[in-house]
């Protein structure tokens, strides 16, 4: 039964399928960030890595 004329009325009926997270690609070689657990594709702005060293794990 449709409600309107438009035509997305069908495409809008449809279930929602929804994407599982992007696959989680590794910092370069040679950079600071690699092997970094906080690595989401850009560099921080100050490096979490550093700054949980300096606070000595609290």
């Amino acid at each position: 039964m449709n409600f309107t004329d438009s035509p997305f009325e069908k495409m809008m009926k449809q279930p929602t399928y929804s994407r599982g997270p992007a696959a989680h690609t590794p910092a370069p070689e040679g950079t600071a960030c690699h092997g970094c657990p906080y690595w989401r594709g850009i560099a921080c702005v100050s490096c979490y890595r550093e700054l949980l060293k300096a606070l000595g794990g609290r």
